[in-house]
């Protein structure tokens, strides 16, 4: 059963929002007193859960529907589209939620943003950046399904969006994020995030032509430089096929063992060989060996 709200914010909003951070801080030096997480794990969802309150803040006067594990704020202009959106994302809580063994303690919040214009601004973004949805700070960003998806009718639009549409994804980083508190390398999110996609939706990305070993990235140039590699296609490839392999290897236990460790503040390096019992580098070479030329 979804819920519209017209207008969320009441009386008093800030000094609300004033006393969350006040005490968020008091719990946060607590925390680094007693918990046995890194100071940088900690310091990190500080920091997460700051960013996420002042989005939450400054979209305080947008509408907004909820549902059961989401809710949804919007411009007037894309009341038509609140619900699909909300739904969508109701629809890839479950699956998600089973296949990384996690779900978030609260409701997640997505905003959508009217245009592409206004998309790229929340994120300080050049005019030309094209991206449908985007994951961050606690929060799923997507830009309006009325600016891009295809259809005649409502339910053809729907199905457009849920097909091609990046809820899975998106809501797939969240987990990731919270499940290792933000520590984990660029290319395991992605990997973990397009296969959750597939699974849920059906949706892959264009597969680009690899001839070869020759044609993959090294796993530092992975880590390092993943937004900036010369082609986005492999990058992002190579990152949903090593994970496939990653789960070949140990199956999503691995996958859960992995997150489990790197949420308790594991460097990635460690926590893989104890989880697949090969270093980093065994597992490059053995990955590119199944890049048949």
């Amino acid at each position: 059963m979804l819920c519209l709200r017209d207008l969320v914010v009441k009386p008093g909003s800030w000094g609300l929002l004033r006393n969350a951070l006040v005490a968020a801080m008091l719990v946060v030096f607590g925390l680094f007193s007693k918990n046995t997480l890194s100071p940088r794990t900690l310091a990190y969802k500080f920091v997460r859960e700051m960013v996420k309150l002042q989005t939450e803040w400054k979209t305080r006067n947008w509408l907004e529907m909820s549902g059961e594990h989401f809710y949804v704020r919007y411009k007037p202009e894309d009341s038509s589209v609140a619900k699909m959106v909300l739904e969508t994302a109701e629809q890839a809580f479950q699956p998600a939620n089973r296949m990384l063994g996690m779900g978030p303690g609260e409701k997640v919040p997505v905003v959508i943003y009217p245009n592409k214009a206004s998309f790229n601004k929340s994120f300080g973004w050049d005019a030309d950046q094209n991206a449908m949805g985007v994951y961050w700070a606690g929060v799923i960003r997507v830009l309006s399904p009325n600016d891009w998806v295809k259809g005649d009718s409502y339910r053809e639009k729907e199905k457009y969006f849920r097909d091609n549409g990046p809820m899975a994804h998106e809501y797939a980083h969240l987990i990731v994020d919270y499940k290792t508190g933000g520590n984990y390398p660029r290319w395991l999110t992605e990997g973990i995030a397009q296969y959750v996609e597939r699974e849920v939706t059906g949706f892959q990305f264009r597969v680009p032509e690899i001839t070869g070993p020759e044609n993959l990235y090294s796993l530092s140039r992975m880590d390092k430089q993943f937004d900036f590699l010369p082609s986005q296609r492999v990058a992002y490839w190579q990152s949903l096929a090593m994970v496939e392999y990653m789960i070949e290897l140990k199956g999503m236990n691995g996958i859960h063992r992995l997150l489990v460790q790197l949420g308790e503040g594991e460097r990635f390096s460690p926590a893989f060989g104890d989880v697949y019992g090969m270093t980093l580098d065994e597992f490059q070479e053995r990955f590119a060996a199944t890049v048949v030329s």
